[in-house]
């Protein structure tokens, strides 16, 4: 028999080992009440890295860094990409940062950057600032952003790398490893320490083809065929106790051939690191000197004589310049435009706009040429050229920056 006092005292007790039972939340106490289920690990394995995902989105914004890692013997070529994303407002900050061996060919650093008109490759840094309406994109050597409305984005697809490749689907910022997430079906789970889990899961083929720019994808997987469907890359998830991201690493390194530009890279690896859930904020829109891509950004063809631009508009296409005033430093400035028919090659085509740009050379006033200039022509067929358009070569010189 059971006195009153231990009855009293024995109450607590059973409260605490119900509460333990039901998650240590002391929610559904009561007699009979199903315990609370976990939004990710309590629900089917292969949802668990895309219901991870969601729980990543409801933290409302996060921190991240990712590196993306062309390995070879000749030295690892590593993008950086870090900043802030804000998932309930659709809007990232990001810095990115290319670091590529000296050993690599000026064509590798070209096919990894991006082009120009008059480098071998394109920009190695930048930063932007993205939201639903807009993304602002500014060079490092850059003193203004430029602002990519909705309207410039859908114009910039023209089979070169759009700027819109920066904005993601399941990421505010684009190329983030969140994107393959949403689709991969996890395939085994291991438990880790203070509740965290990680998972074995395969992101489809498909989806990781599509986080590389345009361009680039040229120099991996020469086609996405029917056997390269059935087989994704392998992913591994890290997740806190709560469900949320922490970790992702996938190896793509089938994307890469034997073959092409890239041939002495033997190993593909995207990482992800989120951190600061619910903490971290972008930027806001940005000030100052903030260019409108309408009338700032341009084919090359289109810049008048006499005038001067900067190679880095943001979109990895060589056609595609800045328009900047020739008071300030500038890249490029071009000196002539030629009507020329095209030769019976295209290299028939190149000399005879070289030496059309070099006879132009000698008629251009001294004072209108920078110090050691250094004379490209490109060449632009009647098609490009818009209605009523001409064959037409753009005569232009480079220059270091400052020295004009």
């Amino acid at each position: 028999m059971i006195s009153r006092l231990a009855r009293t005292a024995a109450l607590p007790l059973a409260l605490l080992l119900l509460t333990a039972c039901n998650g240590g939340d002391g929610k559904d106490a009561s007699p009979g009440a199903r315990p609370t289920r976990h939004p990710v690990f309590d629900q089917a394995l292969d949802r668990q890295v895309f219901l991870a995902l969601r729980e990543t989105q409801r933290a409302g914004s996060a921190s991240f860094t990712q590196t993306l890692s062309f390995g070879s013997a000749k030295g690892t070529a590593v993008q950086t990409l870090s900043g802030e994303l804000d998932f309930a407002k659709g809007a990232g900050e990001a810095a990115v940062k290319w670091q590529v061996p000296e050993k690599h060919s000026a064509e590798v650093r070209k096919a990894l950057l991006g082009s120009t008109p008059g480098r071998a490759s394109g920009t190695a840094s930048a930063g932007f600032v993205v939201d639903r309406q807009r993304i602002h994109y500014r060079a490092a050597s850059s003193g203004y952003r430029l602002r990519y409305d909705s309207a410039d984005i859908l114009a910039a697809g023209d089979g070169s790398d759009p700027i819109g490749h920066l904005r993601g689907s399941e990421s505010p910022i684009g190329g983030l490893l969140l994107e393959g997430m949403g689709s991969a079906d996890a395939e085994a789970r291991q438990n880790g320490p203070a509740g965290s889990r990680t998972y074995r899961a395969e992101m489809p083929f498909s989806t990781g083809w599509t986080m590389f720019p345009a361009d680039l994808r040229k120099e991996l997987a020469a086609e996405m065929g029917t056997s390269a469907l059935r087989t994704g890359f392998p992913l591994t998830v890290s997740v806190d106790r709560r469900g949320r991201i922490t970790h992702g690493r996938a190896d793509m390194s089938r994307l890469l051939r034997k073959s092409g530009v890239l041939a002495d890279v033997t190993s593909l690896t995207m990482d992800l690191t989120l951190s600061g859930f619910g903490s971290s904020k972008p930027a806001a829109a940005p000030t100052g000197n903030v260019r409108r891509v309408a009338e700032a950004v341009m084919p090359m063809r289109d810049v008048r004589s006499g005038g001067c631009v900067d190679f880095d508009s943001g979109r990895r296409a060589a056609h595609v310049v800045v328009d900047v005033p020739c008071s300030g430093p500038y890249d490029a400035r071009v000196f002539a435009q030629i009507p020329l028919r095209p030769g019976a090659t295209k290299a028939e085509t190149q000399e005879r706009a070289d030496i059309a740009c070099m006879i132009a050379r000698d008629m251009v006033a001294p004072a209108r040429m920078p110090k050691s200039p250094e004379i490209w022509a490109w060449w632009t067929p009647a098609g490009m050229s818009g209605p009523g358009g001409k064959d037409l070569v753009t005569c232009y010189v480079t220059t270091k920056r400052g020295d004009s």
